[in-house]
């Protein structure tokens, strides 16, 4: 009786499951995660003739977001970057830009605009604090490689990185400008 009892509480919870799960699967794109925008938003990205470094506006912080891009015999890859659900912008291949928010605790979101082989989406997330004048560094690592049997290995890493770091790779890497096409 008892096992029926169970059997019977499993198949209703099943049962009221199954419309949401139906619904996500028949959109035909994965759940975007809160902290990041429109996952079929799509960014332009370009050389920037702007500044490299900048400051924080005065009771904001600043956050760089640094794309490397580590490839074997892929295309580059475009990442776009947002903050508690909205994109701050995108990067294309080793690069990176910056940006500012206010104090507070945020969640930040990096994705691929397109995977590589079936067009998945690679998503990397991290929460921080962001206090007023702080400077914050991220650095993605997206690696993709392909080996001789045509098997792709596609991994993005979303991570904070010391100001040291960070000074370092935004002095060596392309500053970037980027709009969200329409």
């Amino acid at each position: 009786m008892r096992t029926k009892i169970v059997s019977l509480f499993f198949f209703c919870t099943v049962l009221v499951a199954l419309p949401a799960w139906a619904q996500n699967l028949s959109s035909g794109e994965p759940p975007s995660p809160p902290a990041c925008g429109d996952l079929t938003a799509k960014f332009e990205v370009r050389p920037s003739k702007g500044p490299q470094t900048a400051e924080p506006k005065p009771g904001t912080a600043l956050v760089y977001f640094i794309e490397e891009d580590l490839n074997t015999q892929l295309t580059t890859h475009t990442s776009r970057v947002g903050i508690d659900g909205k994109w701050m912008g995108a990067t294309h291949g080793s690069s990176y830009f910056s940006f500012s928010v206010d104090p507070g605790v945020h969640h930040l979101c990096a994705t691929t605009q397109t995977g590589m082989a079936t067009d998945d989406v690679l998503t990397a997330l991290a929460h921080f604090t962001a206090e007023p004048g702080g400077v914050y560094y991220f650095e993605m690592k997206n690696v993709s490689m392909k080996d001789a049997s045509t098997i792709y290995t596609n991994d993005a890493t979303l991570f904070p990185v010391d100001s040291d770091e960070g000074k370092y790779l935004t002095s060596s890497l392309t500053l970037v400008d980027s709009r969200q096409k329409q």
